[in-house]
């Protein structure tokens, strides 16, 4: 993300034969200032963002990435902060999984009868996740997080699976919308009510995939690996082959990210092995929608990470065309990183066609993380900027690529 602000503070300067002094004197700063946010060696304050965007007269597109940049300030910063909504903290997860981990065994609370509450609680959960899917959590993390604050004790009371299932929204959610460390607190308070109710099994999934996948969003592939090997050595006698599987491709992708080849490989052929053996009709119904569209998105991050270009191409347009259009976030993010592996081997034409692609999924869709993606597929295409077709797509994407979403 600095290398790209950088990349283009520096094109917009050179292609108004300003220097960096130039620049420094339009903007106050020194011009050793300028020059190390150009090599991506100081991240630029909000101030310098915004009066960049004012001399370039970018008319708010430099200053578009600027949530993203700021997230770049928390997790390259270990620095004590109030606004612990933004900021993940890996330690906070060690003692509740702990926890879990130690608690006895013994069988679930009692199922409770489904009442009339009940009922309507798990279609409204139901419908948050479809409209999360097709609007992004822009839309419907307000009037969640509304929810919960009113109605959470009673939801809780009328049944904790289902209000464990609210808190594990609002926590996907909240990352949705770049606030990891809200999201964190969501799972972890979703994890206690799992730990407490005996649900052993969803707790697992609430660390290896919930929680696990956030430290990789937050570039912490190792908690991750601690995270998920922890959740499988914990439901070793209750997970089922379709839960083991999703387990195992968070593993993998953590094993990527640190560049352990044969370690991801041997993940995902566990994956696979899992999946082939899997009866939905014994599979809890929480983890239906873990299919060949989600294993595919998987394996493209787990290539891309890797290296290998091409794998994460086939897997980004296998995972795309097996995804229903309501998956209107996870087309925009597989579209974007289908044009990123594109870019990185080199095949600029083919990604500037499915670079807009990307852009216009994202630009219907209230995400962060969406938008968050497709601005790192623009980094990807920032080396070919003298390409005709890759400027086309620069003034595409700031025509069309909305603000990244934050709640107020």
């Amino acid at each position: 993300m600095l290398d790209y602000f950088g990349a283009q503070v520096r094109q917009l300067r050179n292609a108004r034969r300003l220097s960096q002094s130039d620049l420094g004197d339009l903007l106050f700063v020194h011009r050793d200032l300028i020059r190390k946010i150009e090599r991506a060696e100081r991240i630029p304050s909000r101030e310098f963002v915004e009066g960049c965007d004012t001399v370039f007269g970018a008319g708010g597109a430099l200053a578009r990435p600027l949530p993203m940049i700021e997230r770049e300030r928390f997790l390259r910063r270990d620095r004590n902060t109030n606004d612990q909504t933004k900021r993940f903290r890996g330690e906070a997860t060690d003692r509740p999984v702990l926890d879990w981990l130690l608690a006895p065994a013994g069988p679930r609370s009692r199922v409770r009868v489904a009442d009339r509450d009940t009922t309507t609680a798990a279609a409204m959960l139901r419908q948050f996740r479809t409209t999360d899917h097709v609007q992004g959590a822009g839309s419907t993390y307000p009037v969640l997080a509304d929810l919960l604050r009113r109605d959470f004790d009673v939801l809780a009371d009328g049944d904790p699976n289902v209000a464990s299932g609210f808190l594990e929204l609002a926590g996907y959610e909240a990352v949705d919308l770049g606030l990891d460390g809200l999201g964190q607190q969501h799972y972890l308070r979703a994890l206690r009510i799992m730990t407490q109710n005996g649900d052993r099994l969803y707790g697992g999934y609430l660390i290896a995939v919930s929680l696990a996948h956030l430290a990789l969003h937050c570039g912490d592939p190792d908690q991750a690996i601690r995270l998920t090997t922890a959740a499988l050595h914990g439901t070793a006698t209750e997970a089922t082959p379709a839960v083991r599987a999703a387990f195992r491709t968070v593993l993998a992708r953590a094993h990527a990210r640190r560049g352990d080849e044969a370690a991801c490989a041997a993940a995902l052929l566990q994956v696979d092995a899992d999946l082939a053996r899997s009866k939905p009709s014994e599979e809890p119904g929480w983890i239906a929608y873990f299919g060949e569209a989600d294993l595919a998105d998987e394996k493209a991050h787990c290539f891309f990470d890797l290296g290998l270009h091409e794998l994460a191409q086939r897997q980004a347009v296998r995972a795309i065309a097996l995804l229903t259009p309501d998956r209107a976030r996870r087309l925009a993010i597989d579209t974007a990183l289908h044009a990123s592996a594109l870019a990185r081997a080199g095949q600029v034409d083919h990604a500037s066609v499915v670079a807009r692609r990307a852009i216009d999924h994202a630009s219907g869709v209230r995400s962060f993380r969406s938008a968050h993606r497709v601005v790192l597929m623009m980094a990807e295409l920032q080396p070919y900027a003298d390409v005709a077709e890759v400027r086309d797509v620069v003034e595409y994407a700031r025509a069309n690529l909305p603000p990244a979403v934050t709640p107020a």
